[in-house]
């Protein structure tokens, strides 16, 4: 998602804030090993990470399962030093939240309209991380948001449980696509990978919520 961490990086320096790109030691958060039942690899992962990230910076997550991962750390990992590492993690909505007034206003030409956006939530996001409602606050500074009826269902993909057991994974997807077709809108945010390929593959365009505020930017 090359993309979305380019679009990330070009909005948080908008707030006037700099942005420090991790290590190549800071790799795979070890989500998904958790999510599998991988608990050691998932260790020696977490592990890797907090090594790589020296400091007291925040840590902006664009991903909403790494997120919620790596605010876990502190109990997958037992330590003071892994407490005190998921204490900087932040989604990157939670951060530029607080900082939306930093940001450009929406450019307004005669006879616009805003960009009516529907939003799904990922399930880390909404249900872990409780970290849904800065989406809104940050994408609704420039689009128009439409909410789903669905209270914040499963789309379906639930980290690599779409691969594993297709069929159900499709039937939960197709009950959030109604959901979302519903609202009129014609484009998705997501701030989540899975969640995003998994409805991508359904026929929607789904984009990150970073991406979109990022086309709003005046150019650097």
């Amino acid at each position: 998602m090359r993309d979305t961490h380019r679009a990330a990086q070009q909005v948080i320096e908008a707030t006037g804030a700099g942005v420090a790109l991790p290590p190549l030691g800071a790799a795979c958060c070890g989500a998904l090993h958790v999510h599998a039942g991988l608990g050691a690899q998932a260790r020696r992962l977490a592990q890797r990470v907090i090594a790589a990230l020296p400091g007291e910076a925040p840590i902006l997550v664009d991903s909403a399962g790494c997120g919620a991962a790596m605010k876990e750390y502190g109990h997958l990992l037992g330590t003071v030093e892994a407490e005190q590492f998921a204490a900087r993690v932040l989604d990157i909505h939670e951060w530029l939240a607080a900082r939306v007034d930093d940001l450009p206003q929406r450019p307004t030409q005669a006879g616009s309209e805003a960009l009516r956006v529907a939003v799904q939530d990922p399930c880390h996001l909404r249900h872990v991380q409780q970290a849904h409602l800065p989406v809104r606050t940050v994408l609704g500074r420039y689009t128009e948001i439409a909410e789903l009826d669905d209270d914040g269902l499963c789309c379906g993909a639930g980290g690599a449980y779409a691969q594993q057991h297709p069929e159900i994974a499709a039937a939960v997807r197709d009950r959030k696509v109604a959901a979302i077709e519903r609202t009129g809108a014609r484009v998705v945010a997501s701030a989540n990978p899975g969640c995003m390929l998994h409805l991508r593959a359904a026929g929607l365009t789904v984009r990150h919520p970073i991406e979109i505020v990022a086309e709003y930017l005046p150019p650097s």
